[in-house]
């Protein structure tokens, strides 16, 4: 089978290497879901990486917009067509659909094209009334670029977002894409991209997170993270926490590579927990780690550990510690996954903190769409070995389940508690689960003070 890779970051795992060679391939969605972009960067990156010179047809915009677009992610248009490696041919659908005008063939033999942009096969709609004459031209059409030898990118809009109809287009070409731009839970829309058909070859199902990146088009596919075919490297030694008196709970430290889950309500001490855990490893024991904030900033996480005369900013500049912060309005589950994977092994870290899990309970109100992204992410972190707490709000704040659903993918939980004994607020911890350690049960007394957080177990629990 011989495939042609399309160049687009992240999609070429998606169809196991690329779309085969001389198939139509039909890219549909509503306005602004990136259908364009799509298929002029498919062109591109077929002359920037493998050599093979294409052609742009559109039937609205002008050359002048579609080099002005292109610039924008630093593609130079104009000069491969100066090259010769490219031509963009603006026409009219009455032209396309006329079989003795061979405006294509034409520049596909000036250039020695392999590469086709059909923007879009929408407009046939308006020069041919009749739904069969409509079928058979758009049919021909296709099979007039399969015998030029081209593999295409045909784009089609979609009047509707919320209907699935299967127009007549999906059965003709040999592939289907979805590009859908939709709304969430917040104020900003995120874009999802879904392979529906892929005839004579396989390709993974499900709808996937894309972002236009300031160098194009980037695919977040989660494929591999879940393989259960792929070796999880884990040690048997146990990781000490750098918070004293949570050792002797669990009986010498947290099974490395393991995800734990410290839940509690405002107050009760799970970021400082989680700084401490850091800051420990990284000056007792010289294992870097990253801290993930969603909420408080660079700035805030080195004021607040200085409270402890923990110089968490000295530590970063040492490359021990890398502390990432990522605003809650720019979060994608997919892209914060995968490259969080990629920095904890680019990194070298051993030891990761998130703060907080609510960012994924903000995004997913779906229970079991949220159970599959973070089985993903625990997935991802269990196989690089990395040891990670992930700071997650008290049970009882969290409706419909699901938060307990995501303790149960997790090898840990711990609990945080601020309870009012005699008019004074007191504070304990509990190991609540943690799978492959025989820990100690019940509530223990949990004191922050000058020197960070410290429990103090009780005896027999």
């Amino acid at each position: 089978m011989n495939k042609m890779p399309t160049g687009i970051n992240g999609f070429d795992e998606l169809v196991y290497g690329g779309i085969i060679r001389g198939n139509s391939v039909l890219v549909e969605g509503v306005p602004g879901a990136g259908k364009t972009t799509f298929g002029i960067e498919f062109v591109y990156r077929g002359i920037t990486q493998f050599d093979e010179p294409g052609v742009i047809v559109t039937c609205e915009e002008l050359p002048e917009s579609i080099y002005r677009d292109a610039f924008n992610f630093g593609w130079d248009l104009r000069a491969f067509e100066q090259a010769n490696k490219l031509r963009i041919l603006c026409t009219s659908p009455e032209a396309l659909e006329d079989a003795e005008v061979n405006l294509i063939e034409e520049v596909v033999r000036e250039v020695g094209a392999r590469r086709i942009l059909v923007d879009s096969i929408s407009h046939f709609k308006s020069v041919i009334n009749d739904p069969l004459s409509l079928r058979r031209s758009v049919y021909g059409f296709c099979n007039g670029l399969r015998r030029l030898g081209l593999t295409s990118f045909l784009v089609k809009e979609r009047e509707s977002e919320e209907k699935r109809e299967y127009a007549f287009e999906e059965y003709v070409v040999d592939a289907v894409i979805r590009l859908e731009n939709k709304e969430r839970p917040g104020l900003h829309r995120h874009r999802v991209l879904e392979i529906s058909k892929t005839r004579g070859q396989e390709h993974i199902p499900g709808k996937h997170t894309f972002r236009i990146t300031d160098e194009g088009i980037r695919v977040f596919a989660l494929r591999g993270i879940t393989d259960v075919n792929s070796e999880i490297s884990q040690e048997n030694k146990l990781l000490h926490t750098g918070v004293p008196g949570l050792d002797d709970l669990l009986r010498g430290g947290l099974p490395r590579g393991a995800s734990v889950a410290v839940a509690g309500g405002s107050g009760t001490g799970k970021t400082v927990l989680g700084l401490q855990y850091l800051v420990k490893g990284a000056m007792d024991y010289g294992e870097r780690g990253i801290f993930l904030s969603f909420e408080e900033t660079p700035q805030q996480l080195f004021a607040n550990a200085r409270q402890f005369s923990w110089d968490l900013y000295a530590l970063q500049e040492q490359g021990l510690i890398k502390v990432v912060y990522m605003p809650l309005s720019r979060m994608e589950i997919d892209e914060t996954i995968i490259g969080l994977g990629e920095q904890v092994k680019s990194f070298g870290a051993r030891r990761l903190v998130l703060d907080s899990i609510y960012a994924f309970l903000s995004r997913i109100d779906n229970a079991a769409v949220l159970h599959e992204k973070f089985y993903c992410l625990v997935t991802c972190l269990n196989r690089l070995n990395c040891t990670t707490l992930l700071i997650s709000p008290a049970w009882d704040t969290a409706a419909g389940g699901r938060l307990e659903l995501i303790h149960s993918v997790v090898q840990g939980t711990m609990l945080l508690k601020s309870i009012l004994s005699q008019n004074r607020r007191v504070r304990q911890l509990e190991l609540y689960k943690m799978r492959g350690v025989n820990h100690v049960m019940g509530n223990h007394l949990l004191e922050i003070n000058a020197s960070g957080v410290q429990v103090f177990p009780r005896l027999g629990g």
